[in-house]
């Protein structure tokens, strides 16, 4: 531990150490974040991965139920009371075996129903890499994505999708190279000549449309139905009132062409608030009207917050 201890303290990216001793070490990096080592046993492992892992709500959680049943829980060990030997454990399957549950997945570990759910034998499943056929909201050249409609169809079959949903931006967003009318007939032409080449792999015609600020789609109805799917975003007046920019994004998820609900509060972390909008009414109406709420996977969204996936 001591040679690990010095090897992470001295780091080009750590700026200043707050504390070194013989298996803890703190340093404060650079970019300003702190972080912090910890060496322990083989033994010792599987309950610091378990303590270090998940919410302090989740920790609390583990610590009073293992307490219930006169046990204590620490990042050391499960110790039964008035002994310093602690229960073995080769894994975190263990810890949670001990103390009358399933493994609940770091995913999960928030204090927000895992532990019923895992007492009644629910929890759900994780979806994982093999559940993903296809992907939705891919931005092109068209407008202000890189890759062309080839390149796509090219990356989706060597990684083994299935279809991948296009959706440049719409007309109003000409600060991205929205596409008008002409240009979103032209990419559909081409649309079928890649999928004609590509016959493993499908390109659906979609667009992001502009939510405009009186909650119409940024192409008239008629036009509309040209689209296979639509995603429906706000990307313009994040400023109004909350009743008014509910009433907006409702409008828009009444509108039978929208299919997903695209970046709900149009927040960038580190850079940009969310806008004032009822997000349960949203999701409410959105289930309703049978359209899906996207949780936008780019690190800077992540929006729909998980804590209202539920």
């Amino acid at each position: 531990p001591e040679a690990v201890m010095d090897f992470f303290v001295n780091l080009e990216s750590v700026e200043s150490v707050l504390g070194k001793g013989g298996t803890k070490a703190s340093v404060l990096l650079d970019s300003g974040i702190q972080a912090d080592l910890r060496c322990v046993t083989p033994a010792q492992f599987p309950f610091a991965l378990a303590h270090f892992t998940g919410s302090k709500e989740h920790n609390t959680r583990m610590r009073q139920r293992a307490k219930d049943r006169g046990l204590k829980l620490n990042e050391y060990g499960l110790f039964p009371e008035g002994s310093e030997s602690s229960l073995a454990a080769s894994d975190e399957t263990d810890i949670y075996r001990h103390l009358g549950l399933p493994f609940i997945r770091p995913e999960l570990r928030e204090d927000l129903g895992e532990f019923v759910a895992a007492e009644e034998n629910r929890l759900p499943e994780a979806v994982e890499r093999r559940h993903l056929r296809g992907l939705m909201h891919m931005h092109t050249e068209y407008s202000d994505g890189k890759p062309t409609l080839e390149q796509y169809a090219e990356w989706a079959t060597q990684h083994g999708f299935a279809w991948l949903g296009i959706a440049d931006h719409s007309q109003s967003l000409m600060v991205a190279n929205g596409l008008n009318e002409k240009r979103v007939l032209k990419q559909h032409e081409e649309i079928d000549a890649v999928n004609a080449r590509h016959p493993g792999v499908r390109l659906l015609k979609g667009i992001e449309s502009d939510i405009l600020t009186d909650g119409r789609l940024d192409y008239p109805d008629s036009f509309l139905g040209n689209f296979e799917w639509i995603v429906a975003s706000v990307h313009t007046h994040f400023n109004l009132p909350e009743a008014e920019q509910t009433r907006r994004v409702l409008q828009a998820i009444e509108n039978p062409h929208t299919t997903i609900l695209g970046h709900l509060t149009g927040r960038l972390l580190l850079a940009r608030e969310g806008f004032a909008i009822d997000q349960k009414a949203i999701i409410r109406a959105a289930a309703q009207a049978g359209v899906a709420i996207e949780i936008n996977a780019n690190p800077m969204r992540l929006d729909l917050d998980w804590r209202l996936v539920h």
